[in-house]
């Protein structure tokens, strides 16, 4: 890519390695060398994307503009209030989607580095393997977070002509190369056959921090959302269940919510994706707009949509006791040497792949409406007090059910960031007070297809924009 997506130089490989056991030698003339299969495994653990795609909850029908002066920070309201109204024009910040577009392709040329160059080192074989499969399944992830960020959602009748993004096959070698954009279809295929090259090579017997890594329950999870956007509702499931034959955890909510919540705000936040979670598939640290308790966007709306007996509406508290700026307490307050505050973020938890579940099953060819009843039942038994069961009888209708769904999808994950990209699948209307109307972003709004960076169209002829 150009020099804005791959903004990562020698220097920057050596300080990634500068926390490992060995660090790699540096010839005379100061280029940087990789020598071992352990080299390149510490360059693939610097790789590991963060949730970069956070931002795109501003988007959402889950949170609304308050103009409160006397308590919003006006840089940070100047941050989001852009992104809010789904513009073009926003301030390039850690949160943003330039942010998104130069860190995802970054983590991609780490891991073509790691490809292109690990069959050469010393070193162990079968960690090799699994290294490979590391990087490969790196590269998948990250294309196919950019191609639902910046390019239209998976339409199987259309795809094959809907503008992608460009998918690096390997590393940049010359600053300044330009780069066309292929099909969704190519990203998808190239996506799909990376992440299943990764599901056969990676040995979970090398991962040594559980959860921080890719597994086999974390990839097939990505599998189970990767065929779900693609509408291939029986390879969805399948892969669901794979995850549940590895991992059917339920997060505790209610004895979380006892134990933490009602003692100390900060400790739930702080152990919500925490690694010992059960339901935690792959987690890692990330910069979060979440944190920014002072960004003018709240979630007084959301939390009325919650039952009196679910317990995931009473985890909104307020941020000042004079102002009505709720927000859910999931992402610990921890400060970053950047200054950006950062927090655990769940890439994938077993919630997800449940509902992944539900909808798969209701919208294959011969749709199982009890099975996403149970999905959805299992969840609530550990969110409701009392629990009342959902009664299929009630749900009959497909579109009701999904609808149902995607709403219980929603009440779970809200804040994660993956709400957008439902709203993009489903063609949802979202609604966004301005401070002085509502703005509709209807299903046909070009703005739903983020626009490439500026800085990369400037940079790239060969890039075309989305359309506006």
């Amino acid at each position: 890519m150009n020099k804005l997506i791959y903004i990562i130089t020698l220097f920057s490989i050596l300080v990634l390695l500068s926390s490992c056991s060995k660090y790699l030698e540096v010839n005379p003339d100061n280029r940087v060398r990789l020598e071992t299969v352990e080299d390149y495994k510490a360059v693939i653990n610097g790789a590991y994307p963060q949730a970069y795609h956070h931002f795109t909850e501003l988007y959402t029908d889950n949170v609304r503009y308050y103009d409160y002066p006397d308590y919003n920070q006006a840089n940070i309201t100047s941050w989001l209030f852009p992104i809010y109204l789904w513009s073009d024009s926003y301030v390039s910040t850690a949160i943003s989607p330039n942010s998104a577009w130069r860190k995802y392709y970054n983590d991609i040329y780490e891991s073509n580095i790691v490809l292109e160059g690990i069959d050469k080192a010393t070193g162990d074989d079968a960690l090799r393997e699994s290294i490979k499969g590391e990087a490969y399944m790196i590269r998948a992830y990250c294309h196919f977070m950019l191609v639902n960020i910046f390019a239209k959602h998976y339409i199987p009748a259309t795809a094959d002509t809907d503008l992608g993004i460009p998918y690096a096959m390997e590393y940049e070698k010359k600053p300044g190369q330009h780069y066309e954009r292929p099909s969704v279809q190519y990203v998808y295929d190239r996506v799909e056959e990376d992440a299943l090259k990764a599901l056969e090579m990676i040995d979970e017997s090398f991962i040594t921090v559980p959860k921080f890594h890719w597994s086999k329950a974390s990839i097939h999870a990505f599998l189970s959302r990767f065929y779900l956007f693609k509408e291939d509702w029986e390879r969805s499931l399948y892969h669901s269940e794979e995850v549940f034959k590895i991992n059917g955890n339920i997060r505790d909510f209610i004895a979380d919510y006892d134990t933490y919540f009602t003692k100390d705000h900060g400790q739930f936040a702080n152990q919500y994706f925490d690694s010992k979670q059960g339901s935690v598939l792959l987690v890692n640290y990330s910069v979060s707009w979440n944190i920014y308790n002072r960004g003018s966007l709240y979630a007084n709306e959301f939390i009325n949509q919650f039952h009196a007996n679910d317990l995931r509406g009473k985890i909104y508290s307020r941020w000042n006791v004079s102002t009505p700026n709720y927000m859910a307490r999931k992402f610990r307050v921890d400060e970053h040497p950047s200054g950006d505050p950062h927090a655990d973020v769940g890439l994938f938890v077993v919630e997800e792949v449940m509902y992944n579940a539900a909808e798969a099953s209701v919208r294959k060819h011969n749709p199982n409406f009890q099975y996403a009843i149970d999905k959805l039942n299992a969840i609530l038994k550990q969110r409701w007090r009392p629990f009342v069961a959902l009664d299929v009888s009630n749900y009959m209708d497909k579109d009701a059910l999904i609808s149902k769904i995607l709403d219980e999808k929603n009440k779970e994950l809200c804040y994660e960031g993956y709400r957008w990209f439902d709203i993009k699948r489903h063609e949802i209307t979202v609604r966004h007070w301005d401070g002085r109307r509502y703005i509709e972003l209807l299903p046909d709004d070009k703005r739903r297809l983020v626009q490439i960076p500026f800085e990369e169209l400037e940079a790239n002829p060969m890039m075309k924009p989305n359309p506006r």
